[in-house]
């Protein structure tokens, strides 16, 4: 819009009318504010702020990608001479034992450790992992066992003993008439005997059976195979799930000590503020209330850096009681927080490979195969079986007649001392039917398959979980990375702003509450991108445990990436 020239020049018109008027009237009616003086510099807050300085300088080689600290302390990998020492210095306690003193479970070390030695150490000392491995034993043994079935059985049977044996006998009535007179059968009247037998004998007896014809056989084998492929399922479902309870363990332990320092940090300016705001109340340059606030903050802070120290040393314990250390060894982190890379695949591609080749659902599938197998063992008792069966033996006796009194009585041959030896052998063919049991049999096989139906509806709830957690990391993950991205830009304009205060506060332009308002920014802002990094890192975690490749079987050598498709 076009002003009229008398608009235009109506300044200059008011300029000159007030250049006219006397010096009385020109003054103006309100005074002009003077600007507010400043409480002078505090030497004791600017030694605070130069710390806090030095700190944020150190703080920013964990927080911020790029240091050589943090990258140096990222590449360290568990193995060579130095996992050796640390596995050797860290011995799993016995399973069984259980201290009984306080001095047993008293800290008396304390041990930093790099992620991968956790994992090595945890693959040792892990309890679970160990009773994954006793259980793939007690499986392969058990198909030995199945096994077995299909060679004859032997036996050996021995024996051997000693009797004594004394008997008296008196005739009640006689045999006179049956026999004639000098026969040795002829037994007088009131004729009596005594006799001492002592026996000794010892045999041997082998035994051969042998199942030709057993339909259970097979399906007893291939009922202990399934069993035995499940457990090592189980043993690699293991194998992933400590991957992620140790990463995510040591994670925390990590974040729980940014937090720390950063809130140490925090108090030590509140501190430093609440001195110098006491200082200035006490001579009257500032109100009551600016105290009450000041103190108010650093109680705040002090109780957010309580909260931080408890959440350090039980996460601490957490890691320790996790890879199962001596009772007396607490763990701490000796990495700085480094973020890891994006995760490389999209979301469906990896609940596909999520869900391929996992041992969760391999170990499910194999349970339910056991389960068909064994209805097939339990039907197979009404079938016919035949079995092989032959026997030989051999035995000895002595037979000893110490004492021999014959009176009147049972004169039949009496031998004092008889050697007696026999020997046998038999051979044959064992047919068993069951035809009829009352219906247990069929109860029996109705129960294995529908306990194997069940599994399968356990396999759709543990597929459908799979996907959920794979969704859920993912869908973590990516917000995660958005917000590394929000926390380090704050980061940023949070140090620009408390460089700006700080310069300020030396000359004489900022106050102390412009120092603390900027030093809570920024402390939040380092904060958010801790928090940040380590959701990023445990959703990445999340993501790897159920795409991790596993041994398949105990006995092999197991590696425990931290990276998809690396080491």
């Amino acid at each position: 819009m076009i002003r009229p020239r008398w608009l235009r020049s109506a300044p200059g018109l008011a300029f000159g009318f007030l250049a006219a008027l006397p010096p009385a009237l020109a003054q103006p009616l309100i005074p002009a504010p003077q600007p507010q003086r400043l409480p002078p510099p505090s030497s004791a807050l600017l030694r605070s702020l130069q710390g806090f300085q030095h700190d944020l300088e150190l703080l920013d080689r964990s927080l911020l990608p790029g240091s050589a600290e943090s990258e140096g302390a990222s590449d360290a990998q568990g193995s060579g001479p130095a996992a050796a020492a640390v596995l050797e210095g860290l011995p799993a306690p016995a399973a069984t034992a259980l201290p009984t003193t306080p001095a047993a479970v008293r800290i008396q070390r304390r041990q930093r450790l790099s992620l991968a030695e956790a994992l090595l150490v945890a693959l040792r000392n892990d309890p679970d992992l160990a009773a994954a491995v006793l259980s793939v034993r007690e499986q392969q043994d058990l198909v030995g066992s199945a096994r077995g079935r299909w060679w004859p059985e032997l036996g050996l049977n021995l024996a051997g003993g000693y009797r004594q044996e004394r008997s008296y006998s008196s005739v009640w009535t006689d045999n006179v008439g049956f026999y004639p007179v000098g026969s040795p059968f002829l037994v007088k009247p009131q004729g009596w005997n005594v006799l001492q037998t002592n026996v000794g004998a010892a045999a041997a007896r082998m035994e051969l059976g042998w199942e030709l014809i057993s339909p259970g056989r097979t399906a007893a084998i291939a009922e202990a195979e399934d069993s035995l492929k499940a457990s090592r399922q189980r043993y690699g479902d293991r194998l992933r799930q400590l991957q992620l309870d140790v990463s995510v363990a040591y994670y925390g332990l990590q974040l729980a000590d940014q937090l720390q320092r950063i809130r140490q940090a925090v108090v030590a300016s509140d501190t430093v503020v609440r001195d110098q705001v006491a200082a200035l109340k006490q001579v009257g340059l500032v109100p009551r209330l600016d105290l009450l606030r000041a103190e108010a903050s650093l109680q705040q802070s002090r109780y957010r850096l309580e909260q931080a120290e408890a959440l350090r040393l039980s996460r601490q314990r957490q890691l320790s009681n996790l890879i199962n250390v001596p009772f007396d060894v607490s763990l701490r982190a000796s990495e700085a927080v480094r973020l890891q890379p994006p995760w490389p695949l999209e979301l469906e591609p990896t609940i596909l490979r999520g869900w391929s080749d996992n041992p969760q659902l391999k170990a499910l599938q194999a349970a339910r195969d056991a389960l068909l197998r064994q209805a097939d063992r339990r039907a197979a008792e009404l079938l016919p079986s035949l079995r092989l069966v032959a026997s030989a033996g051999y035995g000895e006796g002595v037979i000893t007649q110490p004492l021999i009194q014959l009176e009147g009585c049972c004169g039949s041959a009496h031998i004092p001392q008889l050697l007696n030896q026999s020997a046998d052998w038999a051979a044959g063919l064992q047919l068993h039917w069951r035809f009829f049991d009352g219906g247990v049999t069929a109860g029996a096989v109705a129960a294995s398959r529908a306990a194997a139906a069940r599994t399968d509806q356990t396999l759709a709830r543990e597929r459908n979980a799979i996907r959920q957690r794979l969704e859920a990391a993912f869908y973590d993950h990516r917000a995660a990375l958005g917000q590394i991205v929000a926390a380090r830009a704050s980061y940023s304009a949070s140090r620009e702003a408390f460089r700006d205060v700080r310069a300020r506060y030396q000359l004489g332009l900022a106050d102390y509450s412009d120092v603390a308002v900027t030093v809570s920014t920024l402390t939040g802002a380092m904060e958010g991108v801790a928090e940040s990094t380590t959701l990023a890192n445990v959703s990445y975690a999340q993501l790897l445990r159920e795409l991790l490749p596993v041994p398949p079987q105990p006995g092999l050598p197991v590696e425990l990436p931290l990276v998809f498709g690396g080491s």
